[in-house]
């Protein structure tokens, strides 16, 4: 391995850590040699790439700027790595941003990808946006298909339905027209100033009741606590129908899927090994 490259992997690793102390513990080197490797990139590249006091270090903009690079460089390095070898096996940390109901559904199954690739790391940012933004130097984020501007895959489409707890349903009675959810309490999540209509039966409603979450996680457990009635997704709720804490409501009338695709910022620049075999667990995992 040349100097350039273990200097590189150096300084990401001081990046993500923050201090070249704690670096140096966690990979039994000497503190000079982690200075002495960053030294090196600054000298090498004519900038200097962290701000250092006695406290603390940070990036310096050309430093945030080399961060890109270096990831993109050793990516595509061990790619290479791995193809002459006639290895498929990933590494390295991929950041995914998921909805909370596909989050816990795939988090279930992030065993067969570690098993295939033990030298990846996943971190799972969730919340339940309809369309995530890259700012936040996501690898991968969930996007709703029909809004999605950035590049990536379709992924499948997610159905919903309205659910109760029985208990409420004996207290408030049970709808059986779509019109007559307006008499009754609805729970609701999401970011948007205003919430979203629930499309049910061509009908586009406007729900209204005591509680609005940004986690569809509290709505459900609102409404297993008998709270009022909640859309969400099937596969959120499947276990709580199987064991009776709560039933559909209007289950004849139809409700359009949310169509979803992973989105990513790999456009025009070749995709790292890493990023791609999550992007395709995703795509085979997703739920029928």
């Amino acid at each position: 391995m040349s100097d350039l490259v273990r200097s590189l992997r150096l300084f990401l690793r001081v990046s993500e850590e923050g201090s070249f102390s704690a670096l140096a513990r966690r990979l039994n080197l000497s503190h000079t040699t982690i200075t002495r490797a960053i030294d090196d990139l600054e000298a090498h590249f004519g900038a200097r790439l962290f701000q250092r006091t006695t406290r603390r270090i940070t990036l310096t903009r050309e430093g945030e700027r080399l961060v890109g690079h270096a990831a993109a460089i050793l990516d595509q390095l061990e790619q290479a790595e791995a193809d002459l070898a006639g290895q498929v096996a990933a590494r390295g940390l991929v950041r995914l941003g998921v909805t909370t109901a596909l989050g816990l559904h795939y988090a279930q199954r992030l065993e067969r990808l570690r098993d295939a690739h033990p030298a990846l790391r996943i971190e799972l940012l969730v919340a339940d946006w309809r369309d995530a933004a890259d700012a936040g130097g996501l690898d991968l984020w969930l996007a709703v298909d029909a809004g999605a501007s950035a590049p990536g895959a379709p992924l499948g489409e997610l159905a919903r339905l309205l659910v109760a707890a029985p208990q409420y349903l004996r207290a408030r009675g049970t709808p059986a027209r779509v019109e007559d959810l307006a008499q009754h309490e609805c729970l609701t999540y999401g970011y948007a100033a205003r919430p979203e209509p629930w499309p049910v039966a061509g009908q586009e409603l406007r729900p209204g009741g005591f509680l609005r979450a940004n986690s569809s996680e509290a709505v459900l457990r609102a409404t297993r606590g008998a709270l009022g009635i909640g859309l969400l997704p099937r596969i959120q709720v499947e276990d709580d129908l199987a064991r009776g804490l709560v039933v559909p409501v209007l289950p004849e009338a139809p409700i359009p899927p949310i169509p979803l695709r992973v989105a990513h910022g790999f456009e025009g620049v070749p995709m790292p090994m890493r990023v791609r075999v999550v992007l395709d667990f995703l795509v085979a995992n997703f739920p029928a």
